[in-house]
């Protein structure tokens, strides 16, 4: 069990969240860390990552590969 400041948080501090913008529909969506992990691991494994790498997401909205992180 994680300790935060005294108070005892069984599984740690809630993931990080990324604002993602689909470049077809326009659909903002919060992306946890974990999924862009994922997706970076999965970039690794085909040798397509490089520093700076965010990856391209699939939108849920309109089930395409167009979900791109805005800074």
């Amino acid at each position: 069990m994680a300790k935060i400041e005294g108070i005892d948080v069984p599984f740690g501090p809630p993931p990080e969240e990324y604002l993602f913008n689909c470049s077809h529909c326009n659909h903002e969506y919060k992306v946890d860390e974990v999924i862009i992990d994922a997706a970076i691991g999965w970039a690794k494994f085909e040798g397509y990552y490089h520093e700076g790498f965010m990856p391209k997401l699939g939108c849920p909205n309109c089930n395409q590969e167009t979900l791109i992180y805005e800074e």
